[in-house]
């Protein structure tokens, strides 16, 4: 097993804690991670919020520091863009501009991510329009700020939200155009939309909902952005509509994808020899009885280590309760779960002190949690959904009720 040759494709989380973790199961064998980036491998939640707005080096988003990567004999090769698995020759094909050789593995992992939904319009190439997925995206968006005075944002998603409080807090005249009925509609409940939508209102942030972006205007540099309610000015625009996952490479392969690359609970894809983690991965969740791909931090830690143990030959299932956040201002927003079918709400708190819960629940069981400035709620609802635990409704819509002591 120590002689294995292990070849992870991805420069993120999930690729850095595969590694990592092999090193810490006292694994010897080869491990190269590949990343068709010229960054170590680097966490991604910042770049919207910290980075962008100046506050982070580049250097503090690297996951280790290079140094590590030597100490622990793992081969980085930057600026290697994958072009072809070849699965009987156990084999990877770089795109020859590159000028790196082929390279052979005895397991592969594919950690490859997500990239970013393309706006289905012309002129997106444009000056002053951007994506945000990586380092060079934000080092793009940071020069194009310089100058500007208005910003539209395309999607109330997370990441378009918290771009737009960033550039807010920089002075800019900030719009969010969302072609659904409200801001955060695919990820959260109307509670929460709500007090968001009128939290970045009442900073100065304009959101129009029900809004379709019908065109961009502009020469070399975009003008504005033409809608469903009318023209926007805009000196930059940032389109954040979603993401699709890195599935391609693996497609192209004859490895079995749907919405992300499909693997067991062991992070097996359908090929004994291939793994995959991350947010490129449709896995099973128990809990939930049904397959999710899931795009966060936590996902992409666990679904490392259980890579790692499952190349060592450990059977430890990956089955979490997902978990993600999200900083907008000053306020940190907990997400615990999902809440995608739920039949029953409680809210903790007062909305007004922005702090606040709102639980979620099927059946009379806790499934979900989104906690502002709740930290302690979070954790604990963490554990009610892990444990199944019997909640007292009316003992946890009293704040003066300790969250530990809500159990009926």
């Amino acid at each position: 097993m120590n002689d294995k040759k292990i070849v992870i494709i991805g420069g993120g989380q999930a690729s850095c804690q595969v590694a990592t973790s092999l090193r810490q199961k006292k694994f010897t064998g080869d491990i190269s991670i590949l990343s068709s980036e010229s960054y170590l491998p680097y966490q991604r939640p910042p770049l919207s919020k910290k980075y962008l707005s100046g506050e982070l080096a580049a250097e503090r988003l690297y996951l280790k520091p290079e140094k590590f990567y030597e100490e622990q004999n793992i081969e980085i090769i930057l600026d290697s863009y994958v072009e072809e698995i070849d699965r009987k020759k156990s084999q990877l094909t770089f795109s020859k501009d590159k000028g790196h050789k082929n390279i052979q593995y005895d397991n592969l992992v594919i950690a490859t991510g997500t990239e970013a939904r393309l706006m289905p319009v012309e002129k997106t190439n444009l000056q002053g329009i951007h994506y945000l997925r990586s380092i060079d995206d934000v080092e793009m968006i940071k020069s194009s700020l310089k100058g500007s005075k208005n910003l539209v944002i395309i999607g109330g998603g997370y990441i378009g939200l918290e771009v737009a409080a960033v550039a807010n807090t920089l002075g800019l005249n900030v719009t969010v155009v969302e072609m659904a009925s409200r801001i955060l509609e695919r990820v959260t409940s109307p509670t929460i939309s709500s007090f968001y939508n009128s939290f970045h209102e009442s900073r100065g942030v304009k959101i129009l909902t029900n809004t379709l972006v019908q065109g961009i205007n502009g020469d070399n540099r975009v003008s504005s952005v033409e809608t469903s309610s009318g023209s926007i000015e805009a000196d930059i625009v940032i389109v954040g509509i979603g993401v699709l996952p890195c599935q391609s490479l693996a497609e192209d392969a004859g490895v079995k994808v749907d919405n992300g690359i499909i693997v067991d609970e062991f992070c097996k894809t359908s090929d004994d020899y291939i793994f995959s983690a991350g947010d490129c991965t449709l896995h099973p969740s128990h809990f939930y009885n049904k397959n999710i791909r899931l795009e966060s931090v936590h996902n992409a830690i666990e679904q490392g280590k259980t890579v790692a143990s499952s190349i060592v030959g450990e059977k430890v299932a990956y089955n979490q309760i997902p978990w993600f956040w999200s900083d907008q201002y000053e306020l940190k927003l907990q997400i615990a779960g999902l809440n995608g079918d739920y039949d029953e709400h409680v809210i903790r708190g007062n909305l007004d002190e922005n702090s606040f819960s709102v639980f979620y629940f099927k059946s009379g069981f806790m499934i979900a949690s989104d906690c502002i400035n709740s930290a302690q709620e979070h954790m604990m609802s963490r554990k009610f959904i892990a444990e199944k635990t019997k909640i007292d409704f009316h003992r946890l819509q009293n704040k003066e009720i300790s969250i530990k002591e809500v159990i009926s």
